[in-house]
């Protein structure tokens, strides 16, 4: 390896730790329509493996949006973002009060979202001036953050409600209640975000 290589493999490795930090604390603590979100999700599937795959989507898509975004390819005003992000919590939660269990169509609902999420993550990451070789291992670094924030959202509810978990009575006394929250919520912002 040659010392300029060397040299750039440091530079782009310097950035990993400052934007894996910055993903995650656009989560927790900073990202409430994202943990919203998340919730969201979170409440209508009680098996991992549907919750992994609506996860997992999510991710792929806002991923997809945050790079096209951030390369020029796709750019929307951030009022109109926002805007939608709040009205894809309000949704998520509206259907999880309307269905008792996962629809089939649901992980294409949560991919289409994530698109429109991934913008809002652009918009905060292009906020910061970032040298060109740092711009990749930036972007997946930020990316892993996000996942991890995520990660830890499922991982706190999940010990919030553990002890409801295997009740008949967690659909009832926890979902439905914090579902309704989560579209009042999604809905407020809506409102307030296009003022």
């Amino acid at each position: 390896m040659t010392r300029a290589a060397a040299m750039l493999l440091l530079l782009a490795t310097a950035a990993v730790p400052e934007y894996l930090a910055l993903g995650f604390t656009h989560i927790l603590p900073h990202g409430a329509d994202h943990v919203l979100f998340v919730l969201g999700l979170f409440f209508l599937t009680r098996e991992p493996g549907p919750l992994l795959v609506q996860m997992t989507l999510f991710t792929l898509a806002h991923s997809l949006t945050l790079g096209l975004s951030l390369y020029g390819v796709v750019d929307l005003p951030s009022r109109v973002v926002e805007i939608a992000i709040a009205l894809s919590i309000a949704f998520i939660a509206i259907e999880n009060l309307s269905a008792s269990r996962l629809r089939r169509w649901r992980p294409v609902v949560v991919f289409v979202f994530g698109l429109i999420h991934g913008l809002g993550f652009a918009h905060t990451f292009a906020e910061r001036v970032i040298p060109p070789q740092d711009f990749l291992p930036a972007l997946l670094s930020f990316n892993l953050g996000i996942e991890l924030g995520q990660i830890a959202v499922v991982g706190i509810a999940f010990a919030a409600v553990s002890l409801w978990w295997k009740r008949e009575t967690y659909q009832k006394h926890i979902a439905r209640p914090a579902s309704a929250l989560i579209a009042l919520c999604g809905l407020f912002w809506a409102v307030e975000r296009s003022l």
